[in-house]
């Protein structure tokens, strides 16, 4: 049974990193060899603002709206 689940998890395309979405467009992932940044490949995707210490881009997308 062991065996199959294995099998099966060698079907699925994903990527162990976060996905990191900028407010500003375009996003990251914190696994470097990661060159697909789709949703439905990463485990945890987060926007920019909920990262610890936050993002740069937040900032200009502020500043933006104040203007």
């Amino acid at each position: 049974m062991r065996q199959k689940g294995i099998r099966m998890s060698a079907r699925f395309d994903t990527c162990n990193g976060t996905l990191v979405i900028h407010a500003v467009g375009g996003a990251e992932c914190t696994e470097p060899d990661c060159v697909d940044l789709e949703y439905v490949r990463h485990f945890l995707v987060l926007e920019c603002e909920e990262v610890t210490g936050g993002c740069q881009c937040t900032a200009l997308v502020e500043f933006a709206q104040a203007s």
